[in-house]
C-alpha cells in the first residue's frame, strides 16, 4: 500500500486490467504492470478524483497506458475526452462508457 488514501490495492488493479484484456481502456493497446509485462506500461486511474469524492472500488478504477493516463486522466491535452482539460484537481468525472475497451470487446 503506498499511504495514499482511496489508492488503489493490488486485487483491484488486477481486476481492472483483466477486465479491458490486459488492454489500456481507452486506446486498445497491449499494456505491462509491475506483475505482468508489456509493451507500453500501464497505470491504475480513478475516473471520480479522490479529491471529488472518488474511492478505490473496481468500478472507479480504469486502467490506461502511460499516455493516455497523462492525456485523459491529468489534463497534459487542452481537449480529449476531458472536453475541461482537467486534472485530478477538476471535477471532471469519466464513465466507462467512455472507454472503447472498457469490457474487453475482443472476447465478444
Amino acid at each position: 500500500m503506498s499511504g495514499r488514501i482511496n489508492e488503489f490495492d493490488e486485487e483491484t488493479k488486477k481486476a481492472a486490467f483483466e477486465r479491458q484484456g490486459k488492454v489500456c481502456a481507452f486506446c486498445g493497446i497491449s499494456i505491462g504492470t509491475p506483475w505482468q509485462p508489456g509493451p507500453v506500461a500501464g497505470q491504475a486511474h480513478h475516473l471520480r478524483p479522490i479529491l471529488h469524492g472518488g474511492d478505490a472500488s473496481l468500478n472507479n478504477c480504469v486502467y490506461l497506458c502511460h499516455y493516455d493516463h497523462k492525456v485523459i486522466g491529468h489534463g497534459m491535452a487542452p481537449k480529449g475526452i476531458d472536453s475541461q482539460g482537467g486534472s485530478s484537481r477538476h471535477r471532471v468525472f469519466l464513465y466507462p462508457d467512455d472507454f472503447p475497451y472498457w469490457q474487453n470487446p475482443r472476447k465478444k
